[in-house]
């Protein structure tokens, strides 16, 4: 579809808008045909005081409901055990199963602004993803005012779960996260540790 399709799409909505008579279904099947694809800085912080930070990206792409995402960290597959990481980095793909379409949720995403229509669409759906030997799967919510989210990850060596939450700041996208990561198969009390990290996209 061209862009200039994608504007008669735009300014036809904006009719039936303006008229008081535009329909969620019409919206619906207009964000089911649009495609996207995003790609910015992720920074990912050190683990103890007397490293630096790892820096990289992260890519979302998509049509509608369904998407794929990847995050890439050039330089670590140097540094982390390839049960871990690989330079295939970590690939996943997701399904958006509710969504409440707006005008501005199809007008963010004609004009590349992703961000505005991640924060503010309301929106539920769940992702796989991969990364060298391990696998995972969670979910997200965004509810109109928090967009949390929850995490499992299950590895040859270890497994992780929590929580995480997106926070818009400034230009960047701050993914808060909650968890907890243990061996596999001893989830016991005195092998369970505790992180909180902030990642910022």
């Amino acid at each position: 579809m061209t862009r200039n399709s994608y504007l008669f799409i735009a300014a036809f909505i904006s009719g039936f808008l303006l008229l008081g008579i535009a329909s969620s279904a019409l919206e619906s099947l207009l964000f089911d045909q649009i495609p996207y694809n995003y790609t910015s800085y992720l920074s990912i912080p050190p683990n103890h005081s007397n490293e630096a930070p790892i820096g990289g990206y992260y890519k979302i792409y998509g049509k509608g409901r369904d998407f794929n995402f990847r995050i890439v960290l050039p330089g670590a597959e140097d540094h982390e055990s390839p049960l871990d990481y690989t330079s295939d980095g970590l690939n996943g793909t997701g399904k958006i199963n509710n969504i409440d379409i707006t005008y501005g949720t199809i007008i963010s995403l004609l004009s590349g602004n992703f961000k505005n229509a991640l924060f503010n669409t309301r929106v539920d759906g769940n992702f796989t993803m991969t990364c060298a030997a391990w696998t995972g799967y969670g979910n997200f919510t965004n509810n109109g005012k928090d967009f949390l989210g929850n995490f499992k990850i299950n590895g040859p060596i270890s497994n992780w779960e929590g929580k995480f939450n997106l926070i818009p700041k400034n230009n960047q996208i701050a993914l808060k996260t909650d968890y907890i990561w243990y061996p596999n198969g001893s989830k016991a009390p005195n092998n369970i540790k505790e992180v909180k990290k902030t990642y910022y996209m």
